[in-house]
């Protein structure tokens, strides 16, 4: 696997996309190409003659319309609102650097799911980061189910982009794991640093997550009351400590309703559709009395990704198999099946990072925070009851996952009622 230390390419530095985008909308106003009172052409049309993605028109968009020159009205394409001088300066240069802080998170792997997770979260920073005079500035780092060495080199383009441009802070949602850890150090020591939904272990920062053990205990119990014994764990193939405290959770719920014989399978591979493929087949090829009658996903993405597969392989949902999965961004499944979802709110969490890197600037020598977010359970259609449930009442302390100190390997593993395990590859 490529890291950012063993490749031999010269990193290319990165292009402030968002930021020439909003100047040439400006431009185009400025000019009166786009009329004050006319519709900006369609969010497809600007993507293509702009060259580049929806995702980033719609946040020069968002930016316009702060700065007040756009307007957004119920069902309409946004309205210029008002001219602008030829001895206006433009967006970019009446607001230096200091005042941008860099939101550097992956893109997601539809259009649809990037339009929900990564805007959910820019839009709410921007809320409070407006309040105060700054704003945020959406840098991808590369595709959620991207190659790890893609994105360790994307990410670590990005720390020193925003830290050679004078940004006033980053907040981080680290894909490249420990790879880019003195990258992060390095930003960390110089300017303020809020990282969200995973730790990078040795980096002091201001943190803001989600209660993962919690979330996903609850999750398992939602199953085993309805009936599951054998309940599966997909999560993807990274080492992070998202999917360490996923596994605790999941292993603690399982341990608490059958002490005895708990059946546990851990399917870890990248989030890519096809390299679950291997994983699903392994599932597929079990005995029906072996094989999982149900399977906690990553994400609502990998979850309809799911569905289809097994689908094809005639396993319905939810009669032949539930699923639950997280983030709450695309609630049906290719079959018209709500998926029932662990909500998890990003428009908190941006909130939360925001207010911490403001707090961070006022105060540098502050002591850090560690803010985790509690979660909702939305209970939807993709869980059948299978049999009598039996409901874990034991609200035991959640230990450290065996994980803890070096990457787990990519494999499914399953304890069903006899004491060895078997061992599928999911490579």
């Amino acid at each position: 696997m490529n890291t950012v230390t063993q490749s031999k390419q010269r990193p290319r530095p990165p292009k402030p996309m968002l930021l020439g985008v909003i100047e040439a909308l400006r431009k185009r106003i400025r000019s009166g190409n786009y009329p004050v009172g006319a519709r900006l052409p369609p969010e497809r049309t600007l993507e293509l003659d702009l060259s580049t993605d929806r995702r980033t028109i719609r946040a020069a968009i968002a930016a316009l319309v702060a700065e007040g020159v756009l307007e957004r009205r119920p069902n309409c394409r946004p309205v210029v609102r008002t001219s602008i001088d030829h001895d206006n300066t433009s967006w970019h240069s009446s607001l230096s650097s200091s005042r941008l802080v860099a939101l550097i998170m992956c893109s997601g792997d539809s259009a649809d799911y990037a339009g929900t997770r990564q805007q959910r979260v820019f839009w709410a920073m921007n809320q409070i980061l407006g309040a105060a005079g700054y704003h945020a500035v959406f840098l991808a780092a590369g595709h959620c189910s991207g190659a790890d060495g893609q994105n360790a080199v994307r990410e670590a383009e990005l720390l020193s982009y925003a830290l050679a441009h004078g940004f006033g802070g980053v907040v981080l949602c680290a894909q490249a794991g420990s790879s880019n850890r003195e990258s992060v150090q390095k930003v960390s020591r110089t300017i303020p640093l809020v990282l969200i939904d995973r730790l990078i272990p040795g980096v002091q920062a201001d943190f803001v997550g989600f209660k993962n053990r919690q979330s996903v205990f609850e999750a398992t119990d939602h199953l085993v009351n309805k009936g599951h014994r054998r309940i599966a764990l997909a999560a993807s193939g990274e080492f992070s400590s998202v999917v360490q405290e996923r596994v605790d959770g999941y292993r603690n719920a399982l341990t608490c309703a059958f002490p005895e014989d708990p059946y546990e399978l851990v399917l870890t591979a990248p989030l890519a559709p096809a390299c679950s493929r291997p994983m699903l087949d392994a599932i597929i090829k079990l005995p029906p009395d072996e094989r999982p009658t149900a399977i906690i996903c990553e994400n609502n993405d990998k979850a309809a990704s799911i569905a289809g597969y097994l689908s094809v392989n005639a396993i319905n949902v939810p009669e032949d198999m539930s699923l639950i999965a997280f983030d709450n961004t695309e609630g049906t499944l290719p079959n018209g099946v709500i998926l029932t979802t662990v909500a998890q709110p990003f428009e908190e969490i941006g909130r939360a990072a925001a207010r911490l890197i403001l707090r961070r600037i006022q105060e540098p020598s502050v002591g850090f925070d560690h803010i985790e977010l509690p979660t909702n359970l939305i209970e939807n259609d993709s869980v059948h009851s299978v049999e009598e449930p039996k409901t874990c009442q034991s609200s035991a302390p959640m230990h450290q996952s065996d994980w803890l100190g070096e990457p787990p390997p990519v494999r499914a593993r399953r304890r069903p009622q006899v004491s060895q395990r078997e061992r599928v590859s999911a490579d």
